[in-house]
């Protein structure tokens, strides 16, 4: 029964178009496939392979021992002093009959076509966004100079276009930066900073910040909280994009002269923050893809229907990071509440979306 559990175990790893091994809990190799053969060979390594010391490698076994859980990350492989590049590595735990470790799986997938693909595409990213935010930074900063009547007073007709152009540059810049931030969060290069934070003053911030917004629908904001203690750790500038992302939204879909709730709750352990306005029905079907990346809803789209679709998947994003859930409920009666709950100490919590 184990010679053919340990026959099967090779036909496995040399089926495999990557490098694997199997090592004990000594980290010393006890089988490994063709590719791992040809990769030592390719690579000009010396006989001792993936010294067992204890350093990252010795760290990253201890993890899958100890947890009995598969560890799978990316980065630059070094070899005996020799960098080999990117790779996927992936260590999985090998449990005898008794469930117990006795030794680690290792894939190694070179990934650096990939990696050197992902480089380009950021460059080429960070160019576009950087060559489109500079002339519409440029366009604000003259619109409001010339609706401070810097070149003279100008007449209400002027006064409107000129507003409605301010409106829509502003719109134009949001646009651009929600998309180099969905970039950076799908491709791993946002590290959230955490600190600590009261989210309710960040969240009386950002509804004074869009107040004007409100009164320009005739909209009241109305605030509840069932405790002061709002004191939180997390990353403040990307929950300060998922507020004023939440709040606008629900500002722009409300129905004219109606209260928008904005509410903060404590709940032992957590934070619940959630925002409820009068607005048309939303049908399951439609509220279930909402999150999804280029989904609006087809019956509020802002703009004449013009947008990018990121806002609500780029807040599911750093709220799951954050080791949170999203809230998302609309009733027949034409009531809506989109919000989220957040650990108070994200960074703490299990199951860490980065």
């Amino acid at each position: 029964m184990l010679n053919t559990r340990m026959d099967c175990r090779k036909t496995i790893l040399d089926s495999l178009p990557f490098a694997a091994y199997v090592k004990d809990l000594n980290g010393k190799i006890i089988e490994g496939n063709s590719k791992l053969t040809e990769y030592i060979s390719s690579k000009n390594q010396a006989r001792e392979f993936l010294p067992y010391e204890k350093t990252e490698i010795y760290l990253e076994d201890t993890c899958v021992i100890k947890f009995k859980k598969p560890l799978i990350f990316e980065r630059k492989l070094v070899l005996n002093g020799q960098n080999c590049g990117w790779h996927r590595i992936t260590k999985l735990p090998v449990f005898n009959e008794r469930q117990e470790v006795t030794g680690i799986i290792v894939f190694l997938e070179d990934i650096n076509e990939r990696k050197e693909a992902e480089q380009s595409k950021e460059t080429y990213v960070a160019t576009l966004t950087h060559d489109l935010k500079t002339p519409t930074i440029a366009q604000i900063r003259m619109l409001e100079l010339l609706l401070n009547d810097t070149c003279g007073e100008l007449n209400p007709e002027q006064r409107e276009i000129m507003e409605q152009m301010l409106k829509s540059a502003k719109y134009m810049l949001g646009m651009i930066s929600r998309v180099l931030a969905v970039y950076k969060f799908e491709n791993g290069n946002i590290k959230l900073e955490y600190k600590d934070f009261d989210l309710k003053e960040l969240m009386l911030e950002c509804c004074n910040e869009l107040l004007p917004l409100a009164e320009e629908r005739n909209l009241k904001l109305e605030f509840q909280t069932n405790s002061n203690d709002c004191l939180i750790s997390a990353d403040k500038m990307q929950i300060r994009r998922v507020l004023i992302n939440l709040i606008s939204n629900s500002i722009s879909y409300a129905l004219k002269n109606t209260v928008i709730k904005i509410i903060l709750e404590n709940e032992g352990g957590e934070l619940v923050f959630k925002t409820t306005n009068s607005s048309p029905y939303i049908p399951p079907d439609i509220l279930n893809t909402l999150f999804d990346k280029y989904v609006s809803n087809p019956a509020h789209s802002k703009f004449d229907g013009i947008g990018t679709g990121l806002g609500l998947y780029l807040t599911k994003k750093i709220i799951a990071a954050h080791n949170g859930t999203m809230i998302a409920k609309s009733s027949k009666e034409n009531e809506n509440t989109f919000g989220f709950k957040i650990p108070k100490n994200p960074a703490c919590s299990q199951n860490s979306a980065l």
